[in-house]
């Protein structure tokens, strides 16, 4: 059948009223589907196909497959022989195969692979999931077992450097071997931070804290670095904020102590300024901190790979490179920002900016307390900010900046005898007032003052202070040294019981070394085990619990949960190595009322320890 003038009229009438088609594309249209008809040729078929294909319209579709049909039907009994009604109904069944019956079986077939695509990706997500699971599950085993040495080299060696038992070359091998703990538990951190940041492990915790107690917490951190490069300083300018913050202070930390440790190990002269800045934003704060360098610096090539992983410019130094990506990725979980600014051969800017939005007027217990400060330099606006808060608490402040005055004051004070005392000076200075002070001690009147030597930046041999500071003490070290008071109110403060339950003997010996070194008079019992630890539970009343996790037999938990069967249980906290989200989840569900890591940072057992005496003797 053929398309002659009067059926070709017909059919641009009944394609018409569907679509809006150019007369050039219409005859185009209309001598393909002719070409179709008479030749068999399929390129009208294709077209329309592609077509439908292309634009994806069910409406477009449903025009069509109208049109066709129409078209059709018009032939169908236009034609005057049967011949051509059978060759009109052959062609449509072809048409309509190819463009919707097939189509419809294709779309079948896609149906079909898209539900096999589905399964194999099922399969695939819990075979990764199981990896993952195994991965971070030889990971805990792996940081269980290093952080548990770990905790047992850090602290033997700690204690030794802190009884000043040694002197000369073993100092000096002393210094040496701290120091590669030290790099060792970086390195093991590292490493656990990277894992935990790949599988979404790591956990943040928000506590109320000083900034400026921080600030010399991550000093403290440097303070072996430091020692080494006799040929750097530190500058500092921390002004004072008479607030707590609320934020994760322990991942701040972690970032501040990298940036302040890359500073000291690619700088070899020069020095190191750290930096803080305070703006009031609605009813917190945003805080700007930096870390700027003399070192070596970068090129604009190396500042673009800066925050990648196991990114190092110089081979020879130590370290994966994995500190300033671990930082980056930090402040990102804290919304933060991690930014820098570096010219090679001259040195290198960190700003980290991060936002507090919760904050805490604390009252820090100085009321009717006599402070006297003897700065013979120029008083810093911060430490003058200090003066003013203490004032602002009820404290009875002097300032001295004369040595004569200051030596008479405490002389001829007579009455009026400060509960602290604080010294800025030089090196000599230092030295002639710490002889003043074994005098002062031996004054029934000085029995209960306490001594505070700030800002010495250097090494001194100093006997009778109380605490000596490279920098300033932060303000919380003036509620914790004003508890200091003669041995028999000692005893009778420190009248509390402990347990602490751990498989392993050297983390029980270095527990109590630590704990009985701060506190002589506290009692302490050791249980290697969970079942030792329920037996002496159940025979002895304690204030204070420390369970590992870990144990062969009862696990920490099982113990906690056979614990709270007996009667008013005191709070125990988890003692461990694994420091994953999902066990700090787990820590919090099961009722815990905290932890501490290994390898043990005494800082933190000391201020538990503190807490459940305050709560006791109050």
């Amino acid at each position: 059948m053929q398309l002659n003038t009067y059926r070709r009229t017909q059919v641009r009438q009944i394609i018409g009223k569907g679509f809006k088609i150019p007369q050039r594309v219409f005859d185009t249209l209309l001598d393909e589907f002719n070409a179709f008809l008479v030749e068999d040729d399929r390129t009208f078929l294709y077209n329309v196909h592609y077509i439908l294909y292309q634009k994806k319209n069910m409406e477009m579709t449903r025009k069509t497959l109208q049109s066709i049909v129409d078209t059709f039907v018009f032939l169908y009994e236009d034609a005057s022989k049967e011949e051509e009604r059978q060759k009109v109904k052959k062609q449509f069944d072809l048409l309509f195969d190819m463009l919707f019956i097939q189509r419809c079986f294709y779309s079948k077939k896609i149906e079909e692979r898209a539900k096999t695509a589905q399964k194999i990706l099922l399969h695939t997500t819990e075979r990764l999931s199981e990896t993952i699971e195994t991965q971070e599950l030889m990971i805990a085993n792996i940081s269980h077992e290093m952080r548990t040495s770990l905790n047992a080299i850090y602290g033997y060696l700690r204690i030794i450097d802190e009884n000043n038992t040694l002197s000369g070359e073993e100092h000096q091998f002393l210094q040496k071997a701290n120091s590669a703990t030290l790099a060792l538990k970086s390195l093991v951190n590292d490493i656990l931070n990277v894992t935990k940041l790949n599988s979404g492990q790591l956990e943040i915790q928000k506590e109320y804290f000083w900034i400026d107690e921080m600030l010399m917490q991550c000093i403290d951190h440097i303070a072996l670095e430091m020692k080494k490069k006799k040929k750097i300083t530190l500058l500092t300018d921390i002004p004072f904020l008479p607030v707590q913050v609320y934020g994760d202070k322990a991942h701040i930390m972690e970032i501040l102590v990298n940036l302040l440790s890359n500073a000291v190990k690619y700088t070899d002269e020069g020095t190191i300024r750290l930096e803080v800045i305070f703006k009031k934003q609605g009813k917190g704060y945003d805080v700007g901190f930096s870390v700027e360098d003399t070192g070596i610096g970068m090129t604009p090539e190396q500042i673009k790979t800066v925050f990648s992983p196991y990114s190092r410019f110089r081979t020879e130094r130590q370290g994966l490179g994995l500190g300033l990506h671990i930082a980056n990725e930090l402040a990102k979980k804290l919304a933060g920002k991690l930014c820098v600014e570096s010219t090679f051969g001259k040195g290198s800017r960190f700003e980290l900016d991060i936002a507090f939005n919760e904050i805490k007027s604390s009252i820090v217990q100085v009321k009717d307390k006599h402070f006297c400060f003897f700065i013979d330099k120029l008083i810093h606006l911060s430490y003058r900010s200090r003066l003013e808060f203490l004032e602002k608490n009820g404290a009875k402040v002097y300032v001295f900046e004369k040595e004569t005055e200051f030596i008479n004051f405490l002389l001829t004070s007579g009455k009026t005898i400060p509960d602290m005392v604080f010294v800025t000076t030089g090196e000599e200075g230092y030295a002639k007032f710490d002889a003043l002070i074994y005098y002062l001690r031996t004054l029934p009147i000085y029995k209960k003052t306490v001594f505070i030597a700030e800002n010495i930046q250097q090494h001194l041999s100093l006997n009778f202070f109380d605490e000596v500071y490279e920098y300033y003490a932060p303000v919380t070290v003036y509620n914790k040294l004003l508890t200091v008071v003669n041995d028999e109110n000692k005893n009778e403060e420190q009248n509390i019981s402990l347990l602490v339950i751990d498989d392993t003997e050297m983390n029980l010996e270095i527990f109590k070394l630590f704990a009985l070194k701060r506190f002589p008079n506290i009692r302490i019992d050791l249980a290697g085990g969970g079942y030792e630890g329920i037996g002496m539970f159940k025979i002895k009343k304690y204030d204070l619990v420390f369970l590992d996790l870990k144990m062969p037999g009862l696990n920490g938990f099982d113990v906690l949960m056979k614990l709270k069967k007996l009667d008013d249980i005191p709070p125990v906290y988890a003692f461990s190595a694994d420091i994953y989200k999902s066990n700090i989840e787990k820590i919090e569900e099961y009722g815990f009322a905290g932890m501490i890591e290994k390898p043990l940072q005494p800082e933190k057992l000391f201020k538990i320890i503190e807490e459940v005496i305050n709560a006791k003797n109050t």
